[in-house]
Formats: structure tokens, C-alpha cells, sequence
């Protein structure tokens, strides 16, 4: 069984850009599989032969499924931050950036299934995924906490709630508003319903008129 420590960072590599055009080929592949049937059921010849490339050749650019897992989902994140940076640089709050990558997923199912379906699998350790998925939830908990810090004033707050409560409100209800999207995309709209509790956060920030109607 393959386990969190057979992943590694992926190396430097040369700039090639025949190379470089493949291993994203082979990226954008193995997403669209992972996302359908998930990790276990996807198969390294499963993406070389939708390439069409030899499973050797696969290998050389990612050299264990465990690896290109973990590309995949770095691959993800880079794709949401890169996006998420525009919205940075427009001056826009961070709870204005956090509902605006909900509605931007809304625009790729192929994403936001291949992160329900990979993270609800990565749930039983030993999975390649355990330990990126762990590490991922925990660093998102303190980045939104530390964004929520300088906007809620907690003095107004109920008993026992801080910002890191609130940062773990805003996270849940966003997966939880995945899977009920995923399942019936007609009849929910995820940012729609984070939107929905974020109006509800506007008595407790400092600076009500710093965050938009939602």
C-alpha cells in the first residue's frame, strides 16, 4: 500500500517546453480521472493510455502514482490561487476573496468533485492524500482566522465565539455546501448560501461598510 511518506516534492526540473506541455497534459488528465472515479480506481495506465503515451513514459515525468497525486492537487491549488491573487490585487476584502473562488468553482464541477471525492477518500490514513489534506485543512483554518482577526470585533460576539470559531464556520459550511451542490446543482448555490451567512456576520465587523452585498 502506498503511504503519505511515498510522496515526495516533485524535483526541478529543466525548462522544456515540449516537456513542460506533456506533464501538463498528464496533470490535466489525471484530474479529469481522479475527479470521476477517485484514486484507487484510477490507474497509472488508465492516464497514460488517455494521453497516449506508454505508462514508462508517464513515469518519467511523475515517477509513482503517489506523485502525481500530489501534483494534481498542487496543480488545484495553484489554479485557485493564481485567481485569487487577481482578486487581491483589486483591492477586494477577504471575505469578498473567499466567495468569490465558491463562485468561480461553480464554474468547473470537474474541480470541485475531484476535492470532494479525493479529500472524503483521504480520510483513512494511509492514503497518499492523508497528510497534504490534514495540513491543507489546519493551514486554511489559521489563514482565514488571521484574515477574519482585523474585521470582527469580538467583543460583540457571542460567548465562547472567536474569529478561528468563525473561520471554522465559514470552511464547513462551504464543504458541506459542496456536496449538496455536487448532488443538485439546480437547487443550491454554494457561494449563494456562504454569501447568505457572511450577511449574517455584518453586526459583528469592525467596519461594516469595508464588505459588499451578498
Amino acid at each position: 500500500m502506498t503511504t503519505a511518506e511515498d510522496i515526495t516534492e516533485p524535483k526541478a526540473r529543466a525548462t522544456r517546453p515540449r516537456g513542460d506541455a506533456r506533464r501538463q497534459q498528464i496533470l490535466d488528465t489525471a484530474m479529469e480521472l481522479f475527479a470521476g472515479g477517485g484514486f484507487h480506481t484510477v490507474t497509472l495506465a488508465d492516464v497514460a493510455n488517455r494521453v497516449g503515451i506508454t505508462q514508462a513514459g508517464l513515469l518519467h515525468h511523475f515517477p509513482s502514482k503517489a506523485e502525481l497525486l500530489l501534483a494534481v492537487l498542487q496543480e488545484r491549488d495553484r489554479r485557485n490561487d493564481q485567481e485569487s491573487e487577481e482578486d487581491r490585487t483589486r483591492g477586494d476584502g477577504p471575505l469578498d476573496w473567499f466567495l468569490a473562488i465558491l463562485e468561480r468553482n461553480e464554474r468547473s464541477p470537474m474541480l470541485v468533485q475531484l476535492m470532494a471525492i479525493l479529500s472524503a477518500e483521504a480520510l483513512a490514513e494511509g492514503h497518499p492524500g492523508y497528510d497534504w489534506f490534514r495540513d491543507r485543512q489546519e493551514r486554511s483554518i489559521r489563514t482565514v482566522t488571521r484574515q477574519l482577526e482585523p474585521l470582527l470585533d469580538e467583543s460583540r460576539l457571542p460567548d465562547g465565539v472567536t474569529a478561528e470559531t468563525v473561520a471554522r464556520w465559514l470552511i464547513a459550511l462551504a464543504d458541506g455546501a459542496r456536496l449538496q451542490w455536487l448532488h443538485n446543482p439546480r437547487a443550491v448555490s454554494r457561494h449563494g448560501l456562504v454569501g447568505q451567512f457572511v450577511a449574517l456576520l455584518r453586526p459583528y465587523l469592525k467596519d461594516q461598510d469595508r464588505e459588499p452585498d451578498v
